[in-house]
């Protein structure tokens, strides 16, 4: 079996002020509260539909989450490298070959479908065969590419044979398999599965089995007293779907939900002044960035009339002062970004060079390369072309249009025109996936495993971009990540990672802005359990309302 890593976990070091806020009532085990209860979810967002296959965002993954169970569930160290702290689901077991070529995971005899239906081997050689066929068209796909195939020597065991070993192949498997039942969807077109009824109204084996989606207003889940595992504490969870982040908050510090997931600065300071909502702090691995599109958003086979010139993007990167914009924005709340990684990653480096700030610095290199401004209107231009471009942000987000407005004018006085460009969210989740902006500012959810860089910054084209949505790409840096990801030694692949970042940093195909210290509004009647959660979600099935905690809506 491949060897293992060692994660680190970072501490929060909390202003004086959040720490008031987060101690009031603290996380608890599920123990102390009893069977029943809704949580009420205020999501400032309308998830994608909830396929397994296609579950890239954030609001889906939560609710998705729910609905399917995985075949195994990842430790609190986060180890990605062989199976250590990884604990059972719809397996009860698995067990490796002399080889490391196969893996055969034994599934819970109790499991059923929420329709009634046992879950089986097939169910699982089903859905690995739908995340590898290139015409379900899946964005988790290479997850899959070292599966040669899956059998089921009986109705309860699956074999996961693989082409070729990996020190990453049990996670890259188990950790974004949501099995689907395949009497359900064996018909289906793969052609068109994106956009298949199933994910509009899903039948998973999970502890919540779905109940009703109205689009942009509601969604809603109910325990299924049947899990194999045993039922949820909670009777219900239902999301409501509304784009704006402030009138999120207040329906949470109404009493019209229990929980908003993500506080910014402000949101935060409205939780301390009040003591029904607390600020809870919980794991995200995040980073949130300005990304440069190398491609023109009108036609993505031509580069960037800009951004395609490293130098230039290095120009404007020293003309950002990224530790100013964090004390603006964030305070304390955040962390400086570092580079394509989370500091909860094993691989993290926060020692590694990124373009600084350096104003002067900053003009020379824009004159060098022969951006000046020769009509004295304040903006630079070259070649008839004015030096000027977009920055598109999502206006449900206030910290990311603090950022964009304060990004314009740091930049102004260098004789550059940022024109700052709000839009919806719903818009936004159009728009970055076919690279339809110039500058974009995103935040990025990752997933534990530090390969995610290959998805986000390895060469990719138009129509294989994943999340690499600005399409960087450098043949140098593939190389490194490609090391990275089949060395099995511990210590060498993070070399490898390491340097892999350095050389993104250099290249400067982004500005690292910050990393979120991620708090959730949550009433206090609430019990949650985020200990050894990678995402707070993962263990919702375990969160309780005790009794004495519980209003008229609970009762249903």
């Amino acid at each position: 079996m491949p060897p293992l890593a060692a994660m680190r976990s970072p501490g929060l070091l909390l202003a004086a002020a959040v720490l008031a806020a987060c101690s009031r009532g603290g996380d608890r085990g599920a123990s102390t509260g009893g069977i029943g209860g809704t949580v009420v979810i205020a999501l400032p967002a309308s998830p994608n539909p909830l396929l397994p296959t296609h579950l890239v965002g954030a609001p889906e993954k939560q609710v998705a989450d729910q609905i399917f169970d995985p075949l195994a569930e990842i430790g609190p160290g986060l180890v990605t490298l062989g199976d250590s702290g990884w604990t059972p689901r719809l397996a009860t077991a698995w067990t490796w070959s002399a080889d490391s070529l196969s893996i055969a995971f034994s599934l819970h005899p109790a499991a059923r479908w929420h329709d009634g239906r046992p879950v089986t081997s097939r169910d699982v050689q089903f859905t690995v065969g739908l995340f590898k066929d290139p015409r379900v068209g899946s964005p988790l796909a290479g997850g899959f590419a070292a599966v040669d195939s899956v059998t089921t020597p009986d109705s309860l065991t699956a074999v996961v044979w693989y082409a070729r070993r990996s020190p990453e192949q049990f996670y890259d498997v188990v950790h974004s398999l949501l099995i689907m039942p395949e009497h359900l969807l064996r018909d289906a077109d793969r052609a068109t599965f994106a956009s298949h009824p199933f994910g509009q109204q899903p039948v998973g084996s999970g502890p919540f089995r779905f109940v009703r989606w109205l689009p942009r207003q509601v969604l809603e889940v109910e325990a299924d007293t049947a899990y194999h595992l045993g039922r949820p504490k909670l009777n219900r969870v239902i999301w409501t779907l509304d784009p704006d982040v402030n009138t999120a908050l207040v329906k949470v510090l109404a009493g019209e939900a229990d929980l908003l997931e993500s506080l910014s600065p402000d949101g935060m300071a409205r939780v301390a002044a009040q003591q029904t909502v607390r600020a809870v702090p919980y794991p995200n691995l995040n980073y949130g960035y300005l990304a440069f599109n190398m491609r023109d958003p009108a036609n993505p086979d031509r580069p960037h009339a800009l951004f395609a010139d490293r130098e230039l993007r290095r120009a404007l990167s020293m003309g950002i002062n990224r530790r100013a914009l964090l004390a603006n924005v964030f305070d304390s709340l955040a962390w400086l970004g570092a580079g394509p990684f989370s500091r909860a990653q094993a691989t993290a480096d926060t020692s590694l060079r990124a373009v600084d700030f350096d104003s002067a610095g900053a003009g020379r290199l824009l004159d060098s390369l022969g951006w000046r401004d020769a009509d004295g209107d304040g903006v630079r231009e070259r070649g008839g072309r004015a030096l000027r471009f977009a920055l598109t942000f999502p206006t449900t987000s206030s910290p990311r249009r603090r950022y964009a407005e304060l990004i314009q004018a740091q930049l102004r006085p260098h004789g550059v025109r940022v024109d700052v460009d709000g839009v919806d969210f719903s818009v936004l989740r159009e728009r970055i996936p076919t690279g339809k902006f110039d500058a974009i500012i995103n935040n990025l959810t990752l997933d534990p495993s530090p390969s995610g860089i290959r998805d986000q910054w390895y060469s990719a084209t138009p129509r294989t971009r994943r999340a690499n949505y600005q399409l960087y790409g450098n043949p140098v840096v593939d190389a490194v990540i490609d090391s990275a990801m089949r060395e099995v030694n511990p210590a060498r692949s993070r070399a490898h990672f390491r340097k892999a970042y350095q050389l993104i940093l250099d290249d400067a195909p982004a500005v690292w802005l910050y990393e979120n210290r991620s708090f959730m509004a949550l009433h206090g009647r609430i019990v949650p359990v985020l200990e050894g959660a990678n995402t707070w979600w993962r263990k919702l099935r375990l969160w309780s309302i005790p009794a004495a905690g519980r209003i008229a809506r609970d009762a249903n």
